[in-house]
C-alpha cells in the first residue's frame, strides 16, 4: 500500500555550503554515524563531469533492532540500500532524488528534493511515496515507515547543519 508525504525543513546555511558537503565522503562519514543502529556503510560516491554526485549507503538490522511494526514480516534481519543522487545547482535550485530499497523485502520508497535559497539559508521542500505490498498490515507499516521518513529527513537537515558549522 503506497504512502505518500510532503517534507519540509529549512536551514540557516546557504544553498553552496550544502551543495559542497554532498561532494565530501567525510560529511557522508558524519550522517552515516547519526542512524542509530544498522550499522552503516558508504558504498560508494562519485560526481560526474556534469556535477551530479551520487551516492550509495547500507544500513543493515538484526531481527532484535527492527521496531515493532516491521518484527510482523518476521525478517530474521534486513538490509536497506539508500541510494541519492544530488545535481548542479541549477537556476539556484538544487534537486536531489533518493531511493531506497529494503532488500528480500516488499517495503521500497523513493523521494524528490529541491533546496533553494531563502535569505541567507536554505528551504528544503520534498515528496516521498513508501510502498508496502503486504496484505493486511501493509497499510499500518507504510504508515510508520512514513513516519521514520519524515523524521529522518529533519535528523539529515539537523546533521547537515551540525557538519557545516563545525566544517566552514
Amino acid at each position: 500500500m503506497p504512502r505518500s508525504i510532503e517534507l519540509t525543513a529549512a536551514s540557516p546555511h546557504p544553498l553552496a555550503d550544502i551543495r559542497r558537503a554532498f561532494d565530501d565522503e567525510a560529511y557522508w562519514q558524519s550522517r552515516l554515524t547519526a542512524f542509530e543502529g544498522g550499522s552503516p556503510t558508504l558504498d560508494s560516491l562519485s560526481t560526474d563531469a556534469s556535477g551530479r554526485t551520487s551516492v550509495t549507503m547500507t544500513m543493515r538490522f538484526g531481527g532484535d533492532q527492527l521496531p515493532d511494526p516491521l518484527r510482523r514480516l518476521r525478517l530474521g534481519s534486513l538490509e536497506v540500500v539508500q541510494s541519492e543522487q544530488w545535481d548542479a545547482v541549477d537556476a539556484g535550485v538544487l534537486r536531489g532524488a533518493i531511493d531506497v530499497d529494503a532488500r528480500r523485502t516488499p517495503m521500497s520508497g523513493r523521494g524528490s528534493v529541491h533546496l533553494t535559497p531563502a535569505g541567507s539559508g536554505t528551504t528544503l521542500a520534498g515528496h516521498a511515496t513508501v510502498e508496502v505490498n503486504v496484505p493486511l498490515i501493509g497499510g499500518a507499516i507504510s504508515k510508520f515507515i512514513a513516519g521514520l521518513l519524515a523524521n529522518g529527513i529533519v535528523d539529515i537537515v539537523r546533521v547537515t547543519d551540525s557538519w557545516l558549522a563545525e566544517n566552514p
